[in-house]
């Protein structure tokens, strides 16, 4: 019987970690990428923080370092890489971009253009060392893993409240023809259910979009996990999508028909455990799923590729590297001190609002545990009363301390983006002017919706603790566009705090009486502080 030679002595140790020789001659470029991934991270941990839609951000992370380490032991031998020069011209240019979009971002970190752009930095440059390194066999063999850290990355606003807003009718739709042909008598008012035991709302948490992403990381990891092949991870992401959005729809037909039966109150109690035990099957499901479409396993080969590590070369000079680091460090120096700077010089008007607890059937307006837990305000609430004209009125007031980012949240939540989702019609937007009340200045903008048949006028300011709202026009200091949050950022004005004021009346008729009769609750409820 003829001698097998069999090659399982040093591979198997040396496979399966990293060498210390490796750790050294690569330690400047661990260094770099690690200030660079630290500083994504950072960036979007905001995020991760405050959105529970995004909260799986955080194992993003941890996943990529893990795919990147089982895919170590498999690599291919490096190969030179081909037009070294133009890489590492481009490699630099990445280090050079990274110095104004930092500038940027530390004035804006709710704006997710920015937070492309610093993902987009980070992945872009690990792949040019990878290349750098190793050629394009290491390209093919590691650029996934770096890829998939954008799944974290929180989708554009424009289309994500655009898929929110149609997954949630479209869940409300599909509940509503359910009740119905369950014998519950039931209409649908845009993103509201109506019944005998009164309305029930699907909120955001319903639409399915937070399981939606969940199951989109999960099928990219468990597809690069299997290594499956690309037909079998696109069918893996498709079938997470469909899975997500079946299940999504099952959680909340029992929450609608425990609604139904019980009342919205009971709703509260089921939220949660509902939404969890859904995902779980969901994500369950996909697993088993992926288990499935896994091809049986290949015999073991009688030979086993053996990496050489002492081959392993570093192609950039050591002190190109640590150039690159020391311009990453002073650049974040140079952010710190134009803020600090700026803000030492600036000092911002402050207002808060008298509660008017006077009126005639004043009460205090509850906050929905998921609204708190979405706006994360530091102090707020809501009231209603009724004025001696017998007019209703409906007051919400946040305020967030510096740093509380989750101050972005409301500029996506404007009465003109969710009030139509609640059944009601917009029928004038007013815009944005300034309200002059008791020596402050007011950015408002005003709406006037139809309610069912009723005339309901809504005013709504975010002041922004950051804009002095003084020598400029309201729509200028109100400016979310590229143009206003880059002039943020030349100004040294970051986050300095954020207050939100949104007043509702019921039955004006006169655009022009509700505007008089908002002056007068204005100039009792505002007060300087």
């Amino acid at each position: 019987m003829p001698h097998m030679k069999t090659a399982v002595a040093a591979p198997a140790s040396a496979r399966s970690t990293i060498a210390p020789s490796v750790l050294r001659v690569f330690a400047p470029t661990f260094a770099l990428l690690a200030l660079v991934w630290v500083e994504a991270v950072r960036h979007l941990a905001a995020e991760w923080n405050v959105n529970p839609q995004y909260g799986y951000g955080w194992s993003v992370p941890f996943l990529m370092l893990y795919l990147l380490w089982k895919r170590w032991p498999d690599r291919p031998q490096p190969t030179r890489p081909h037009s070294l020069g133009i890489c590492m011209a481009l490699f630099l240019a990445c280090i050079l971009a990274f110095a104004p979009v930092r500038f940027v971002a530390e004035a804006n970190p709710d704006w997710r253009l920015i937070s492309w752009a610093i993902a987009l930095l980070a992945v872009t440059m690990s792949i040019f060392l990878v290349y750098i390194h190793g050629g394009a066999s290491w390209v093919r063999h590691f650029a996934f893993p770096f890829l998939f850290f954008l799944v974290a990355v929180p989708w554009p606003t424009l289309f994500e409240q655009a898929l929110i807003q149609n997954l949630m009718r479209a869940v409300t739709g599909i509940n509503v023809v359910f009740l119905n042909l369950a014998g519950v008598s039931a209409l649908q008012h845009g993103n509201v259910i109506e019944v005998a035991s009164g309305l029930i709302g699907i909120e955001e948490a319903c639409s399915g979009v937070r399981s939606l992403q969940a199951t989109l990381m999960i099928s990219l990891f468990l597809g690069d996990l299997y290594s499956f092949n690309v037909a079998r991870r696109v069918l893996l992401v498709a079938a997470g999508a469909v899975l997500a959005f079946v299940c999504n729809v099952g959680r909340t037909a029992i929450l609608v028909w425990i609604g139904a039966h019980r009342g919205a109150h009971a709703i509260e109690a089921w939220h949660d455990p509902a939404g969890l035990t859904i995902l779980f099957i969901c994500l369950f499901g996909l697993w088993l799923l992926s288990i499935f479409m896994r091809r049986p396993s290949a015999p073991a080969s009688a030979t086993v590729r053996k990496i050489d590590n002492h081959i392993l070369r570093s192609t950039i000079p050591s002190a190109v590297l640590v150039v690159a680091i020391i311009a990453l460090l002073v650049v974040e120096a140079g952010v710190q001190f134009w803020y600090r700077t700026n803000e030492r010089n600036f000092t911002a008007s402050r207002w808060t609002v008298q509660w008017p607890s006077n009126e005639n059937a004043y009460k205090p307006v509850p906050i929905a545990p998921e609204a708190a837990g979405l706006l994360h305000y530091s102090d707020g609430g809501g009231a209603s009363w009724q004025t001696a004209d017998d007019r209703q009125w409906m007051m919400y007031f946040f305020r967030w301390l510096p740093g509380q980012t989750a101050a972005r949240f409301v500029k996506i939540h404007r009465p003109d983006i969710c009030l139509p989702a609640s059944g009601m019609t917009i029928r004038k937007d007013g815009g944005i002017r300034f309200i002059e009340v008791n020596g402050l200045k007011l950015p408002m903008r005003s709406y006037r919706f139809d309610d069912h048949g009723a005339p309901l006028h809504v005013f709504y300011c975010y002041w922004d603790a950051r804009s002095s709202y003084e020598n400029a026009s309201a729509a200028e200091e109100e400016d979310w566009s590229a143009r206003g949050r880059v002039r943020a950022a030349l100004r040294g004005r970051r986050d300095l705090g954020a207050q939100m004021l949104e007043l509702v009346v019921w039955g004006y008729e006169d655009d022009a009486q509700a505007d008089a009769a908002l002056q007068r609750q204005l100039t009792q409820l505002i007060e300087r502080s």
